[in-house]
């Protein structure tokens, strides 16, 4: 019974993707201007001539050639998943031209593969709490909110394909009561993906690494060899993102929140600053962020210049002695993070990133509202509400460490999702700009915890 229960679910997903990422309109998320930081490494591009598609739509068909060609100095584990789609394009569709739903086959494969290994994590459960869990996923996650991610060349889809196996594995591992090499090394597998994928998730694959070295009393446990080895591939992977962010980022992103966040809420500006090391003549940048074209920091040795006056552990001070203004920001945050796919609010517009080319005749950053009967109810509920939001946030988590089973493995994992919940949101608190889709990965990761509450109350029932 449980394996027809199983198949069925996997089916349900795999139709769940299929249909978003290939049958046409084919779904993906516009280029926010990121693409070319993964695409321009293999010299992939708009067609030659013309501008890229930004924002408002997105574009499926890319070209390789010479002149698209930008050797980013960042590096991730989804050029791994970009090689393999290039590979199968060149085979069964073009040598010139890329269909990007190539990239959708590949990190499809690895979303439903991580949904297969939660399906392996929930066998030692009863029957009806795995069904519950399941279909509370497919409801929760495989809508049009999160799979068309996986149609793109942003780093953040390789994150959204593995996180569910990444948090699968470390299930098995905390819960488990007999945990050998091999689960302990798949559990790191995954992880790696996550720690690989995007520097800004990495943190979250690292506070994974500690459950490697937990045997909490269980005689059955991975040899110590497998868990340095586990270790090791984790850092490995995460060496990989955090070791090639550009220099230059480490200003940006305090400029952002500083100067475009903070201090346009203030009457005098200036004295903010005098408590930074920056020279005061910077007060005519108020208002600014660093992607304008005028902006004081646009290339990389004014921004390194930036982070040497005020970068990243000065923001964190400057919140800690501010928590007005840091509220501020967090406030932003909240409000952006709980309306519906918003990128940012500049003024009164909203921005978002469409799902559709524009040959499909949709209207400027249209969305699909594919299977997204969750995110409608859900965001019923906090759209544009930030305290609303604040106190969803508190309640999801705190429903799950409620309903838990009382066991020391679950209490490490419930630990471990909560802590990269809280470093996702800090993370989102270091940059002040496009709020919402910079704490995409924050509602994946909170949406997979409603996903347990489910599970949990049901537990509690059966």
């Amino acid at each position: 019974m449980r394996t027809k229960v199983n198949l069925l679910f996997v089916a349900l997903v795999c139709v769940l993707i299929i249909w978003q990422l290939f049958v046409p309109p084919a779904l993906s998320v516009a280029n926010d201007n990121d693409f070319q930081k993964l695409a321009g490494r293999y010299c992939l591009g708009p067609l030659p001539g013309t501008a890229p598609v930004l924002f408002d739509y997105t574009s499926l068909h890319w070209y390789f050639s010479p002149g698209a060609c930008i050797k980013w100095r960042v590096r991730a584990l989804g050029e791994g998943a970009l090689g393999i789609a290039m590979g199968l394009n060149r085979m069964f569709t073009s040598r010139v031209e890329f269909d990007m739903r190539w990239m959708g086959f590949v990190y499809g494969a690895i979303f439903l593969a991580g949904f297969v290994y939660l399906q392996r994590a929930l066998s030692s459960q009863r029957l009806a709490v795995s069904m519950a869990a399941q279909a509370a996923y497919v409801l929760v996650v495989c809508n049009a909110v999160y799979i068309p991610w996986l149609n793109t060349f942003y780093f953040d889809a390789l994150t959204f394909a593995s996180l569910t196996g990444a948090i699968a594995g470390l299930g098995l591992v905390a819960i488990g009561s007999r945990v050998d090499a091999v689960t302990l090394l798949t559990a790191s597998g995954w992880l790696a993906l996550v720690a690989g994928s995007k520097s800004q998730h990495t943190p979250i694959a690292l506070l994974g690494i500690p459950i490697f070295w937990l045997a909490l009393g269980r005689r059955q446990f991975a040899p110590l060899w497998a868990r340095a080895a586990a270790t090791v591939v984790v850092l490995a992977a995460a060496a990989i993102s955090l070791g090639t962010i550009p220099a230059g980022y480490a200003g940006q992103t305090p400029f952002n929140a500083l100067f475009y966040r903070m201090l346009p809420s203030v009457p005098n500006p200036g004295k903010y600053l005098a408590e930074t090391r920056i020279p005061p003549s910077w007060v005519q940048y108020v208002g600014y962020h660093a992607f304008r074209a005028d902006s004081p920091i646009a290339d990389e040795e004014t921004q390194m210049r930036f982070a040497g006056w005020f970068g990243p552990s000065d923001l964190i001070r400057f919140y800690l002695r501010h928590p007005g203004l840091a509220w501020g920001v967090a406030k932003v945050n909240l409000y952006e993070a709980s309306i519906d796919r918003l990128r940012m609010k500049d003024g009164n517009r909203e921005h978002r990133l469409g799902n559709y080319e524009e040959s499909t005749g949709k209207k400027p950053q249209a969305l699909s509202n594919f299977f997204c009967v969750w995110p409608v109810v859900k965001h019923a509920i906090i759209s544009g509400r930030p305290r609303v939001f604040l106190a969803w946030i508190v309640a999801v988590i705190a429903v799950a460490w409620a309903l838990a089973p009382r066991s020391a493995g679950m209490r490490v994992l419930l630990a471990f999702i909560t802590a990269s919940l809280v470093v996702a949101w800090m993370i989102g608190m270091l940059d002040g700009l496009d709020g919402g889709r910079h704490l995409t990965v924050f509602n994946f990761l909170l949406d997979l915890v409603v996903c347990a509450d489910v599970a949990f109350a049901v537990r509690r029932l059966d």
